[in-house]
């Protein structure tokens, strides 16, 4: 239970290093005596499976950059969770301070952002972007945030005329910069 709890707090917080309140400090220093560090090592560097791979690929080599944003679309995928994988390998970027990586899956369009720039608060962004979509979800914290929206709903099914997928990237930049 030590070993699960300290890797959650260590998880919520980039290895206590954002975010952190004394009380995480101090979480983290009671539970340690009863970590078992074997097991901490296999739940946080869990090996990957090759698809998780080739979306991070793509959604490096795929990503369009203007000033220090990035929105990078992988796609149809089968793995959902690779998504926002992906989108913590994409913001490591020298020069990269806010990313949205998004994939296809099942009929959705599967969003997530990261943000490491004060300026951009992704839960809000993510937010904004599809707030116009029928049935599209987003939110999140100031510096991760994720949503869905339906492709159909996004090509105009239901009220609203739809966006092209090139009008959805741009909206990404928009609000990234702060002008949606």
């Amino acid at each position: 239970v030590a070993t699960g709890l300290l890797y959650g707090i260590q998880s919520d917080t980039s290895q206590l290093t954002k975010g952190c309140s004394p009380s995480e400090f101090d979480g983290a220093r009671s539970l340690y005596e009863g970590v078992d560090e074997d097991r901490l090592d296999r739940v946080a560097n869990p090996e990957v499976g090759a698809e998780v791979l080739e979306i991070k690929a793509a959604a490096i080599t795929g990503r369009e950059v203007r000033n220090a944003f990035a929105v990078s679309d992988v796609g149809t995928i089968s793995n959902v969770d690779a998504v926002p994988q992906a989108a913590d390998e994409l913001l490591r970027l020298e020069g990269v301070t806010a990313v949205v990586v998004l994939g296809d899956a099942d009929g959705q369009i599967h969003l997530s952002g990261r943000s490491r720039d004060d300026r951009v608060h992704m839960g809000k962004t993510l937010s904004a972007v599809v707030e116009d979509v029928p049935l599209g979800g987003a939110g999140g914290h100031a510096r991760m945030g994720g949503g869905q929206l339906s492709i159909e709903h996004m090509n105009g099914l239901g009220p609203g005329d739809g966006l092209t997928r090139e009008e959805f990237h741009e909206r990404l930049f928009e609000a990234m910069s702060g002008e949606l």
